[in-house]
């Protein structure tokens, strides 16, 4: 029904509004007996939506949901004459806020609003592919916060929506708002265990689900998975200052970004899965559909009121040789990249098995400093050895441990391996003490054995022909479990401490030689091709250079720091076992 406004004035008018009066308050009636009636959901909103569609002398009417996990408006039916690219129960009708003004108004400060063919609008062109001349939208509101819209048109043979017309779809929506209360329920006692009651976002139980029909559907047919993991940076300190209610503000502000950022991702599953970590799930698109959604929470984030920035990492199948059949491993690497990002201070996010983007310019840095935040965690062999190489440049007055240490770190952090162990023999000596370590995932963590050796424990180096090698030539190896060729002992080590792979380098220099070993789980970044970088960062490190050109010069330490060791019965490793001598 609609108001002809130049009639306001005369009885016939009066006489005219008193009908309109009338044939409202009955629509209104008849959505109440509909939803009275119905008991399941889908029926009370198809049922409605014709209810609503007569009550508005409309052309064409749709009732759409906003999706909170997805950052999207969905279509639930349209009804009535419907344009060429509409059906009556759609799919996958769905519509980004960035692509809609008008909508994003409404969904965002509850707006409602006209639009015609002609207004410029991209609401316009909408009409215009429908065949459509006018149109209004309402929200639908349930417990305060908009559940949905009503979208209602005209075509060109009637009279066009106007402002006056919004009141009365608004009192439709709201009785369409009560039956959705009621017929929704049963459905969302159950949707509570999946969701999280502060921001409406998926909860961790709805991720694990997610990810493992997405890692099911991997496994058998090859497509990708990825992960976004974000969270708050400073949350506390908003807490502490301005207080817990503050603090919940601002996680609630970071939901509706995760929700709007997941929006880019057709399959994508927005949740908040602790205090202030959220997570986005995307399946079956590339990884860099993941990185577009990280990139646009990092963006939506940082433009937001009090907001502290959130920090961002990426995992994803797509990085990985082997198809992965657990999340765990995925959370892992997620996991570091976010630390990273964490870490650098970075604003926009970090994908594991990519490079980290710069850290912001400190103006009292040194060359070297600049230079090692340059492709620190790039996993292109000469970027991994060029950061290497600037790691070492910062640290010149180090002792040889220190600078072991250091290159321990990095390639922990490059292949987000589950640790690194340091050992020393002294000359004279053929015993092999490990005398530091970095332990970031304990072997028995993950169920696969007791772990490694611990710091003081002492191994023959005479029982390790392969490690004798390194040391004295200043060599690398690399032994995977059940690799055919692999030196029994070296593998014994291996399957004992319960890792999956170890990559290890040596050398010597007049006080002793060195070890340093790479231990990888199921979690950790392939590390095979890596025995050039680690060999020659291990050469720089115990010649004490600091620099690539010199790096390339090094070659292996000619006078024996083992010279019992040697006389005793050392052996060259085996050629079986992989490794590459200098």
């Amino acid at each position: 029904m609609h108001i002809v406004p130049s009639n306001a004035g005369s009885p016939a008018a009066a006489g005219n509004g008193r009908a309109d009066d009338a044939a409202r308050l009955r629509s209104l009636l008849d959505i109440a007996q509909v939803i009275g009636s119905t008991r399941r959901f889908e029926d009370l909103v198809e049922l409605s939506a014709e209810a609503a569609r007569r009550a508005l002398d409309a052309a064409g009417l749709s009732i759409s949901r906003w999706d909170r996990e997805t950052g999207v408006l969905r279509t639930l039916v349209n009804v009535g004459l419907l344009g060429p690219d509409e059906t009556r129960l759609p799919h996958d009708e769905t519509y980004r806020l960035d692509d809609w003004p008008l909508m994003s108004a409404l969904v965002e400060d509850r707006v409602s609003f006209v639009s015609a063919v002609d207004d410029g609008t991209p609401e316009a062109g909408q009409l215009a592919r429908r065949d459509k001349d006018s149109a209004l939208s309402v929200p639908i509101l349930v417990e305060a916060r908009v559940w949905g819209e009503i979208w209602a048109s005209r075509t060109a043979g009637q009279p066009r929506f106007t402002e006056a017309d919004l009141g009365f779809a608004e009192a439709l929506a709201t009785q369409i708002a009560a039956g959705v209360v009621q017929a929704d329920h049963l459905a969302r006692v159950e949707r509570l265990a999946f969701t999280d009651p502060l921001t409406g976002l998926a909860n961790r139980r709805a991720v694990d689900e997610r990810l493992d029909e997405a890692l099911a559907a991997h496994q058998a047919e090859g497509r990708s998975v990825s992960i976004v993991l974000a969270d708050i940076n400073r949350l506390k300190q908003v807490n502490d200052t301005f207080g817990h209610e503050a603090g919940d503000r601002l996680i609630v502000a970071v939901a509706e970004a995760v929700s709007r950022a997941s929006g880019l991702a057709r399959n994508g599953l927005a949740a908040r899965i602790g205090g202030d970590e959220f997570c986005v799930v995307v399946g079956d698109e590339p990884l860099g559909v993941a990185v577009q959604v990280a990139e646009e929470l990092c963006r939506l984030v940082e433009g937001q009121p009090m907001s502290t920035g959130v920090s961002c990492g990426v995992a994803s199948t797509d990085v990985l040789p082997e198809r992965v059949d657990n999340q765990v491993r995925l959370f892992r690497l997620a996991d570091a990249a976010q630390y990273r990002a964490k870490r650098s201070g970075a604003r926009s996010p970090v994908v594991a098995g990519r490079s980290a983007p710069e850290e912001p310019e400190d103006p009292g840095d040194t060359p070297a400093d600049r230079r090692g935040r340059r492709g620190r965690l790039t996993t292109d062999l000469p970027g991994a050895l060029e950061s290497g190489l600037a790691a070492l440049d910062g640290l010149p007055g180090g002792s040889c441990r220190d600078r072991l240490e250091l290159v321990g770190d990095h390639m922990r952090d490059l292949l987000d391996a589950a640790g690194w162990f340091l050992s020393e023999v002294r000359p004279g000596s053929t015993d092999l003490v490990t005398v530091s370590n970095s332990v970031q995932r304990a072997a028995d963590e993950l169920g696969a054995g007791p772990g490694i050796a611990a710091v003081g424990e002492v191994f023959d180096l005479l029982a390790y022909p392969v490690t004798l090698a390194a040391i004295e030539q200043a060599g690398s190896f690399y032994v995977e479990a059940g690799m055919p060729g692999n030196d029994p002992a070296e593998e014994a080590t291996l399957v004992t401490a319960g890792y999956l792979a170890v990559l290890g380098a040596g050398a010597a220099d007049e006080g002793a030689g060195w070890l340093v070993e790479i231990y990888a789980d199921q979690i950790s970044l392939p590390m095979g091709g890596f025995e050039p970088v680690l060999r020659a960062l291990v050469a720089v490190a115990v010649a004490g250079a600091a620099g690539s050109d010199e790096a390339s010069a090094v070659t292996p330490a000619e006078t024996s720091a083992l010279p019992q060791a040697r006389a005793a019965g050392g052996r060259q490793a085996p050629a079986a076992v992989q490794r590459t001598d200098r």
